[in-house]
C-alpha cells in the first residue's frame, strides 16, 4: 500500500506542475497579446505627437518668415530714407 500511496503522491505532484505550467504559459501568451496592444497604442500615440509638433513647428516656421521680411522692408526703408538725406537734414528745413 506503500508504494501505491507513493505513486499516488507523485502522480499528483506531477499533475500539479503540468497545471501550473499551461497557466503560465496561458498567462505568459495573454502578457504578450496586452503588451503588443500597449505598444501599439504607444506607438500611434507618438506618431499623433510627432505629428502635432510638425504643425506647430511649420507655424512658427512661417511666422517667423513673415517677421524676418517685414524687418527687411524696414531695414530696406531706412536704408532708402538715408540714401535720400545723407546729412540728416530735410529739404523743407
Amino acid at each position: 500500500m506503500k508504494t501505491f500511496e507513493l505513486l499516488t503522491i507523485i502522480g499528483s505532484i506531477a499533475a500539479v506542475g503540468i497545471a501550473l505550467g499551461a497557466v503560465v504559459i496561458g498567462s505568459n501568451a495573454n502578457l504578450r497579446s496586452e503588451m503588443r496592444t500597449a505598444i501599439h497604442t504607444l506607438r500611434m500615440e507618438v506618431r499623433n505627437d510627432i505629428r502635432s509638433l510638425e504643425i506647430r513647428l511649420s507655424a512658427v516656421e512661417q511666422r517667423q518668415a513673415k517677421t524676418e521680411g517685414l524687418l527687411e522692408g524696414l531695414r530696406d526703408a531706412i536704408t532708402a530714407h538715408a540714401r535720400q538725406d545723407p546729412h540728416g537734414m530735410n529739404d523743407a528745413t
